[in-house]
């Protein structure tokens, strides 16, 4: 039960930012984008407990941004082509796929994947309490429990 309450948390956290970067970068969102938003944030949340355990920083950041480039080509495929209902295009960017993802926007998702991390441990430690995570940058299995 803990778990579930966990991602749920995670989800609706993810599910948040995620549409309020949009709405703050295009002046409007759709349900959809957090869903997407949630979904990722999942995934760096899962991605996390494996950093913890000492997987490297910059594979999760890799894996994440990846993750979510794909599921936003997936979810573009069928709400924008298939059902219609042109909740974003990218048509008029560079290096776009079908309108549908920006290559360019993986080095975006690659950033926000390490601010996701950040705020999955500041989530943990916050809401859960775990003990705190700072090991960003080391391969190093340690954890603080420290006050900053």
């Amino acid at each position: 039960m803990r778990k579930m309450a966990e991602f749920a948390v995670i989800f609706v956290f993810g599910g948040l930012c995620y549409g309020v970067i949009e709405i703050l970068n295009r002046g409007y969102t759709h349900i959809t984008m957090g869903i997407l938003g949630g979904m990722a944030m999942c995934v760096i949340h899962m991605l996390n407990t494996e950093r913890r355990k000492g997987m490297n920083l910059w594979i999760i950041m890799l894996v994440s941004s990846f993750f979510i480039t794909s599921v936003e080509f997936i979810a573009g495929e069928y709400l924008n082509v298939y059902l219609g209902m042109n909740i974003w295009s990218y048509k008029d960017l560079p290096f776009n796929v079908d309108g549908q993802i920006c290559l360019l926007f993986v080095g975006i998702w690659f950033i926000l994947s390490f601010v996701g991390l950040v705020s999955d441990d500041f989530i943990r430690y916050k809401i859960f309490g775990e003990p705190k995570f700072y090991n960003y940058f080391s391969n190093k299995k340690e954890s603080y429990s420290a006050s900053i």
